[in-house]
């Protein structure tokens, strides 16, 4: 081997590493953030009538009041999100007035064709906000269809 082209194979050797570890980085990053489809899409509650909508990235906007096209809306973000088959854990940031992140367990089950169909629950693990204690738990979230 030529002793000149030992520092470039080094360098070579040394810059394809950092690209792995980025590139690995980037995919183990992106698959904390990708929402299960089960969990995306519009969901609602009757009473009061609240419509949350939940993108494949792990936006959340959920509406503030009736009639939900014209209420304001909060807005939230899941991360480190895991999944088993209908349920798992997750962190929840937001609204503005709530500081950092709570963990909460989510659920997903189906109450037959007669029941209230699709129902999304969670359940805090923990938080400090009551704010959004207050909004993620208590009633069941319904697969909203009529939106």
């Amino acid at each position: 081997m030529n002793r000149r082209n030992r520092p470039r194979r080094a360098a070579l050797v040394l810059a394809l590493l950092v690209l792995a570890a980025i590139v690995t980085g980037v995919a183990a990053s992106a698959a904390t953030t990708v929402i299960p489809r089960q969990l995306t899409g519009k969901w609602g509650l009757p009473n009061p009538q609240l419509v949350m909508v939940v993108g494949p990235r792990g936006k959340v906007n959920i509406s503030k009041g009736a009639p939900w096209h014209k209420a304001g809306w909060y807005h939230t973000k899941f991360s480190r999100v895991t999944a088993h088959k209908h349920h798992g854990r997750l962190s929840i940031s937001g609204p503005r007035s709530c500081s950092g992140t709570g963990t909460y367990s989510w659920k997903i089950w189906y109450e037959g064709p007669l029941g209230r169909g699709y129902q999304l629950a969670f359940t805090k693990i923990h938080d400090a906000c009551k704010l959004r204690v207050n909004l993620w738990t208590g009633d069941n979230f319904g697969r909203n269809t009529r939106w």
